[in-house]
């Protein structure tokens, strides 16, 4: 019998009995339902796969607009979507709503792609600012903090768009956007009593780190924007070591020759660091925020970020500290030696001129 044929024997039924069965039947469908996305949550990386190969199998078809249609979205439920859950191990069997919403959500993706390519001829990309601060709350740096402001959704947030720009090459042209942007921020700031000293973190994907002209191209960015080398910072990921490490080294040793620092992003996510990084000229490392969480009442993130600590000191590198958000966060920080923090306890990503606003009432860096 198929789901939606009618069982005869309930024409005899009574009106009441059927309504007692209808809510039933309703409450073990949503409970069914509950039990298809537990499932799938504790797949999460086979649902990132499966979303992943969704998103190119839609990509692929001659004609996407059948995604609009109700048609279009049965082919993509019944065939492609039934074919990836078998190929995962995943439960196929009285999932089909919640694989709509899934096919739903991969086709909002790539309406989200096509709206990414024109997002920067369209200026909807900003660069909001982060203040850094020492024990004492003072002001000794910020980070540039990638935005999308979209004129329909509002304020999105890197992560939503970063892997689809790093999947289909917009990276590069995002990237270098915001390397010149931070640069003529800097050159503004120049002038500014508070802010003329204050240096600029930048993320930096591994994809465009990895590009063979990156060294060139920011070097000829230096030399137009006529800033302080010393006063960039490049922010670089962990996985930039686990490709190409001679050449990753041998780009951040030409940079650091023209003055710019380096700071390692999420530290302590990987192991793959701990043997390279005596070789790397690192200047700077920000903890992960995943050792952050619970560092006020958890003693092993405590000895974990200690740990972290004593031995950035032993080689000579800084540290700071991202994702405080406490004053316990901050306390137990400063009583294991931590020196530098970045959060929402001292201040939140905020645009240029509102940053600029603030931080005039704080006393200037020297």
């Amino acid at each position: 019998m198929n789901a939606i044929d009618v069982d005869p024997a309930l024409n005899d039924m009574p009106e009441s009995e059927k309504k007692s069965m209808s809510k039933k039947l309703k409450k073990n469908a949503l409970q069914a339902q509950k039990e298809a996305l537990r499932t799938l949550q504790k797949n999460s990386e086979k649902l990132t796969l499966f979303n992943v190969q969704l998103s190119r199998l839609i990509n692929e078809l001659p004609d996407t607009v059948l995604l609009k249609s109700r048609e279009g979205r049965k082919l993509i439920t019944n065939k492609l979507t039934k074919q990836l859950f078998k190929l995962h191990d995943l439960d196929w069997y009285g999932k089909t709503e919640l694989i709509s919403l899934i096919a739903q959500e991969a086709h909002n993706r790539l309406l989200l792609e096509d709206e990414l390519k024109s997002a920067l001829a369209k200026n909807q990309f900003k660069l909001y600012y982060q203040i850094q601060v020492d024990n004492d709350r003072q002001m000794i740096g910020c980070e540039a903090l990638l935005r999308w402001e979209h004129p329909q959704y509002g304020l999105i947030m890197p992560e939503q768009f970063i892997t689809i720009a790093e999947n289909n090459g917009l990276i590069l042209p995002i990237g270098a956007w915001v390397l010149q942007t931070a640069c003529e921020q800097l050159k503004h700031w120049q002038d500014h009593p508070q802010l003329k000293e204050l240096p600029i973190a930048v993320n930096i994907s591994s994809y465009q780190f990895s590009q063979p002209e990156f060294v060139k191209q920011l070097r000829k960015l230096l030399k137009k924007t006529d800033i302080k080398p010393e006063k960039l910072k490049l922010e670089l990921t962990e996985s930039l070591m686990q490709k190409n490490i001679s050449d990753t080294i041998e780009k951040m040793d030409a940079l650091k020759q023209l003055g710019i620092r380096f700071l390692m992003d999420n530290f302590g996510t990987g192991y793959s660091s701990l043997s390279h990084l005596k070789k790397l000229p690192i200047d700077q490392l920000k903890i992960d925020q995943f050792l952050m969480r619970d560092i006020a009442f958890d003693d092993t993130d405590i000895m974990m970020v200690k740990t972290i600590i004593d031995m950035t000191c032993r080689l000579g590198i800084g540290m700071v500290a991202g994702y405080v958000e406490t004053e316990q966060q901050f306390s137990r920080l400063k009583d294991i030696g931590c020196t530098a923090y970045q959060g929402y306890l001292f201040g939140k990503p905020m645009p240029p001129d509102e940053f600029e606003q603030q931080m005039s009432e704080v006393p200037a860096l020297v």
